[in-house]
């Protein structure tokens, strides 16, 4: 088996066809599987899913899981991953879908041709289904190389486009956790560089009531966890590093947020962000507390200006 394409879904009845039939259509030399993991949808999720499975000539490629009762995402996609029989694992969200059909080929030449790779994301397009919010690309970001440090920056790449080598999956993934993602990104820099691909060969869509955009401040430091999860690796990264990017999260992310709580991530952030780049030098010193001061600024604004502190 060359790639086993894992979906979790729940509740997306009224894209989960579109989100196969984007599969179905990729133009791929390789042997590919679906495992779907549904995390008990409460719609027609799953009797979509099945009408698929038993009427397209390619729905024989489908594996179907559905949990009962619910795992919850980050423990829906672990399962997923564990049931995959592919050398490498490409991911799709089951409300996103793929508009690239070489997205597959594309990413699996570029792995098999490249063993210094670990995995390969590229640009997708977001779309606002609930928001009258016009759609744009995700980055606009040039094609490139990302090492450990570029691994610790925001919103590189979407996951409905992330393609890896399944042997870097480790059995003690954390669990607990809200931003699977990110975990699956930096432990995907502990094996190998990570490639970026300009090209958008995804929808990815976004909802207002979104899981990633109303998670509270106390749930989100649960993302900890995944700091001394990938320095057991022996990586290389730099704990400083990995606190400063999760505190930076815990910063930016939570929609309503005390001042206190604001306050304690600011100075976290600070302080490891500061601590990562500390040199002798004065002038370049300066620089780093100046714009560490900045960026604090900068959200506390955001947050005041959208009516965030509570």
């Amino acid at each position: 088996m060359d790639v086993s394409i894992c979906i979790t879904t729940y509740n997306h009845g009224k894209y989960i066809e579109e989100c196969l039939m984007s599969i179905f259509a990729q133009d791929f030399s390789g042997i590919c599987e679906i495992i779907i993991g549904n995390d008990n949808s409460s719609d027609d999720t799953e009797d979509i899913i099945r009408q698929i499975m038993e009427t397209h000539p390619k729905g024989g490629t489908i594996r179907y899981f559905k949990n009962n009762p619910n795992l919850g995402y980050v423990k829906n996609t672990l399962f997923t991953f564990s049931q995959a029989q592919g050398k490498y694992i490409a991911v799709l969200d089951g409300d996103d879908y793929w508009i690239d059909r070489f997205k597959l080929q594309k990413q699996f030449d570029l792995l098999e041709n490249n063993p210094d790779l670990s995995a390969a994301g590229t640009n997708s397009k977001v779309v606002y289904e609930d928001v009258d919010i016009e759609s744009h690309s995700y980055s606009d970001r040039t094609e490139r190389i990302l090492k450990k440090d570029d691994l610790t920056d925001l919103s590189i790449f979407q996951t409905s486009t992330f393609f890896f080598r399944k042997e870097i999956l480790q059995p003690d993934f954390p669990t607990d956790i809200i931003s699977a993602d990110r975990g699956l990104y930096l432990l995907a820099g502990c094996h190998g560089d990570v490639k970026f691909l300009s090209e958008e060969t995804a929808i990815y869509r976004q909802f207002q009531g979104s899981i990633s955009k109303n998670v509270p401040y106390e749930v989100m430091k649960k993302d900890f966890a995944i700091v001394p999860f990938i320095l057991k690796q022996g990586s290389g990264y730099r704990r400083s590093k990995l606190m400063a990017y999760f505190y930076y999260t815990l910063m930016t992310y939570p929609k309503k947020v005390s001042k206190t709580n604001f306050y304690r991530a600011a100075a976290g952030y600070a302080f490891y962000n500061i601590f990562s780049k500390f040199t002798l030098r004065p002038f370049r010193l300066y620089n780093i507390v100046k714009w560490t001061r900045h960026t604090v600024m900068q959200k506390y604004e955001i947050k005041k200006g959208n009516n965030s502190f509570i």
